[in-house]
């Protein structure tokens, strides 16, 4: 199967930033609960991670052909790998923030080039199609696992320790790019 790696690179990307996107709620109630910041101070979570997103979707993206997709992506899996390992072990409230903050900018970073790598790698529309579709299931399920994930964490002690299951997810995805070949040479055309 031609680019199975690659693929499978795609959807680890796209999984574990719909786990981390999806647990802004959870882990709001988690902040106030653990860290004994209010409800308002806890909020501010939300913001950090849209107004990445929209912030680095508008400034950087524009960018990402020259800086090129798979080298975006591996920054981004660089930030979520950072923030999800500085979570247990830094263990406060600016940590979540600034987690949040890197996961729209890696969000920001991954979507824009997963999409465009679609792109390169398919040779028809029904290809594109169906990876696409593959792809944006494995978000969808990625939804789900992320409450079932820092549900089970949150049940045996240590909701914290969700971050280092997170962390070998996105390492996983990191390794597999990194030792993938992706000839992005007809967009630099």
């Amino acid at each position: 199967m031609k680019f199975f790696q690659l693929k499978l690179s795609l959807f680890l990307n796209f999984f574990v930033c719909a786990i981390l996107l999806n647990s802004v709620g959870i882990v709001i109630f988690q902040s106030v609960k653990h860290y004994g910041v209010t409800e308002v101070q806890a909020s501010i979570l939300e913001a950090c991670k849209d107004l990445t997103i929209a912030g680095v979707s508008f400034l950087i993206c524009s960018f990402i052909p020259r800086l090129g997709y798979k080298r975006a992506m591996l920054i981004g899996l660089g930030f979520i790998i950072i923030g999800c390992s500085a979570m247990p072990i830094l263990n406060t409230f600016l940590a979540t923030k600034l987690l949040f903050v890197m996961i729209g900018i890696a969000f920001a970073l991954i979507k824009v080039s997963v999409y465009s790598t679609v792109g390169i790698i398919t040779k028809n529309s029904q290809e594109h199609a169906s990876l696409v579709s593959f792809l944006e299931g494995s978000f969808q399920m990625g939804v789900v696992l992320s409450f079932l994930f820092f549900s089970a964490f949150i049940y045996f002690g240590n909701w914290l320790n969700t971050y280092w299951v997170i962390t070998l997810l996105a390492a996983m995805a990191f390794l597999l790019l990194l030792f993938t070949t992706l000839d992005e040479s007809s967009v630099k055309k």
